[in-house]
């Protein structure tokens, strides 16, 4: 009774772990995370092609949480470029919530040469991070 007893806890624990994502960030989550990032600007840039503030809106949610989940690529190196790279990331991804969340209040506010300055601010964010972090 005792062994099945631990075996038992022993399963749901390691099932807890898993569950509650303590593991590493992987590269293909990383990969995942940045294709969804590109799919949330293309829908923010359909809504300002097509006055859709829904689309905006839904954009830019989907991007604010999938770029709040982003790591750098930084593995084996030393502290310093870790800490760069760890600290520039989170910098630059606070920037393009902050631009997201401006884009979507200026539409709304239907000021839209505004709107469109931040997703363009946005976008470069995107692109400071990729030529620093990502080498491009």
């Amino acid at each position: 009774m005792k062994k099945s007893t631990k075996r038992l806890l022993s399963l749901v624990l390691f099932s807890t772990l898993i569950s509650t994502n303590i593991y590493a960030y992987s590269d293909e989550d990383r990969i995942k995370d940045m294709q969804a990032m590109e799919k949330a600007a293309q829908q923010m840039q359909k809504g300002f092609l097509y006055n859709n503030l829904k689309d905006i809106q839904e954009g830019a949610a989907l991007l604010k949480v999938h770029t709040k989940k982003i790591e750098p690529p930084v593995k084996g190196e030393d502290e310093f470029k870790k800490s760069y790279a760890y600290q520039t990331t989170k910098r630059e991804s606070k920037k393009i919530v902050g631009y997201a969340d401006e884009s979507v209040k200026y539409f709304q506010e239907h000021r839209s040469k505004q709107a469109m300055n931040s997703f363009t601010k946005l976008l470069k964010q995107c692109m400071t991070c990729h030529a620093r972090i990502r080498k491009w």
